[in-house]
């Protein structure tokens, strides 16, 4: 019994650097997509995976170790886009001494990306997922944990509110 124990103890570090090779450069284009920021997609990759890691006996039993790391990954950079806007919140409140800097405002230079940033949260996670990742309405909704139904109400309001938004600034046609 013990030999099987440290067999499985050899084997999960293992496990987890495939993981993380095959999945680390995805995973940071997606949360890219959802900040705007490379460095701030690089760090919360990371934690994303050090999460994993600190639980991988528990994450490796599961169906898709790979879109749990995305599931947490989507919900930091949610968590890191709250922060952000209650920070410049509170900064708009202090006045012209607490001005936002521009570290954030320029990120996303992409019309596109900036607009999909300003989604709800779960319309900019479903529309990356499906975009960015290429997953299936499927496997978006596995990814995300809610109904494939939802998940295709998710693209259908974010595309057409990407539409509208885009349109309005010229950046694409009118009529759909």
């Amino acid at each position: 019994m013990f030999e099987s124990d440290d067999v499985a103890d050899v084997r999960v570090p293992d496990s987890f650097e495939v993981l993380y090779r095959e999945n680390y450069a995805a995973v940071v284009g997606l949360v890219y997509a959802l900040s705007g920021s490379r460095s701030v997609a690089e760090d919360l990759a990371q934690e994303a995976f050090l999460r994993a890691h600190r639980d991988w006996t528990r994450v490796s039993e599961m169906d898709r170790p790979d879109g749990w790391v995305r599931r947490v990954a989507m919900n930091l950079a949610r968590s890191w886009l709250r922060r952000l806007r209650s920070e410049t919140r509170a900064r708009l409140r202090i006045g012209p001494e607490g001005a936002i800097s521009t570290q954030h405002a320029d990120l996303g230079s992409e019309d596109f990306w900036r607009e999909v940033r300003r989604l709800p949260s779960r319309q900019a996670q479903a529309i990356a997922l499906h975009y960015i990742e290429d997953l299936s309405i499927s496997e978006v909704a596995n990814t995300l944990g809610i109904a494939e139904g939802t998940v295709k109400a998710l693209l259908h309001q974010g595309r057409a509110r990407l539409h509208r938004e885009l349109a309005a600034k010229g950046l694409v046609d009118h009529e759909l």
